[in-house]
């Protein structure tokens, strides 16, 4: 398992994760999962790369029938998680309308 579906499954025990590619291009980890929602869907690509003393450069894009996000940064993992949990939140509200 990838990163993203690592972190999907621990935060999200309602959502069914389905990984569709994961692999490393070089030093960048590559990840692209495909989530499913009471009956609804959406595709996540997560990048990362590591620079240097457990900081991280990093690309999501998550979309869906209703909307894409896109995000990107330089980070350590507690603070890429932060960022993924809060994208992966306002998708979920997206998906049920609120």
């Amino acid at each position: 398992m990838g990163y993203l579906s690592d972190v999907l499954r621990d935060e999200y025990g309602n959502l069914e994760v389905r990984e569709v590619y994961s692999s490393k291009l070089g030093e960048t980890d590559v990840e692209i999962v495909e989530v499913s929602s009471g009956g609804e869907k959406f595709i996540a690509m997560f990048q990362s790369i590591p620079v240097k003393d457990e900081i991280y450069k990093w690309s999501l894009i998550i979309t869906s029938a209703h909307n894409t996000r896109t995000i990107k940064g330089m980070d350590k993992l507690d603070a890429i998680n932060l960022a993924l949990k809060s994208s992966i939140d306002a998708m979920i509200k997206g998906i049920k309308g609120e």
